[in-house]
């Protein structure tokens, strides 16, 4: 059981790191009025503001009960962390789910966490690929036409039709003008 709950732990952090956050497991951290033991502790910068998160991994056979919440409660008071997650295998009992109303605890099975942030991940690789396309699209433009047909990084209309980097360009933007389209409305 111990291995298992030690692999469920590094899972949780390895998501939360997927996510680009530091997230080491097993530290101990001081608070105000004594150290507690973390699961998971989980940093990161938002608008040059530090961000801490307490995560506690409950790799049981039973739904969470509202006395952990309660104790999580304590210890992200403690310690001033921003944030607190309990991140169980099977859930939680309904009086752990009253006991975060108004809080700053969240409750999830790591299968919740995945789905609910996987959005989040996909969005951030589209985002890099489409800055990388930017960059792509400055330094394209940066040579003179001559050079870009003299390389075939250019057709001419004429052409028969094969791949250029003003097609993938094009594809890109259209890509990206659609993604927002659909985002925003």
């Amino acid at each position: 059981m111990a291995k298992d709950w030690f692999d469920f732990q590094e899972k949780i952090a390895q998501h939360f790191r997927s996510l680009g956050v530091k997230a080491v497991t097993n530290e101990t951290i001081t608070g105000v009025r004594t150290e507690h033991d973390i699961d998971v502790y989980v940093t990161s910068k938002y608008l040059g503001t530090n961000i801490k998160w307490v995560i506690e991994a409950k790799y049981r056979k039973t739904k969470v009960p509202k006395e952990k919440v309660l104790a999580l409660r304590t210890i992200v008071d403690d310690i001033g962390a921003d944030k607190g997650f309990i991140i169980s295998q099977i859930g939680f009992q309904s009086g752990a789910i009253e006991a975060t109303k108004n809080t700053n605890i969240e409750l999830y099975t790591l299968d919740e966490l995945i789905f609910k942030t996987k959005s989040y991940i996909q969005n951030e690789i589209l985002e890099t690929y489409i800055q990388r396309a930017r960059l792509l699209e400055i330094r394209y433009f940066s040579h003179e036409k001559s050079i870009r047909k003299e390389y075939g990084l250019r057709e001419e209309i004429y052409d028969t039709p094969k791949f250029s980097v003003a097609w993938l360009l094009l594809t890109i933007d259209l890509f990206h003008k659609s993604k927002n389209d659909l985002l925003f409305g």
